[in-house]
């Protein structure tokens, strides 16, 4: 496997919740909290529309909380595809 090297710009309270993330969750570095994350995400992808959404709202409302719930993200998430 190849590796392939990529740069994110974090805002400040971002990088924070990643310091702080990669002490209590034993990542060995910001790096690997980062890979796992991103398998994580794409794992999820992979789930289909709704299962997805549900999937991914508790993960959200960690980092920012929402004012809408499941079912109203859900119904976005249709909006959106019959307007594709």
């Amino acid at each position: 496997m190849q590796a392939v090297s990529v740069s994110a710009k974090l805002t400040r309270k971002e990088a924070e919740l990643l310091n702080r993330l990669t002490r209590q969750y034993g990542f060995t570095s910001k790096s690997e909290a980062i890979r796992s994350a991103i398998r994580l995400y794409l794992s999820l992808v992979e789930l289909g529309h709704e299962d997805r959404v549900k999937m991914l709202q508790p993960v959200n409302e960690l980092i920012a909380p929402s004012t809408k719930n499941a079912s109203e993200l859900i119904e976005e998430e249709h909006k959106e595809e019959d307007e594709v």
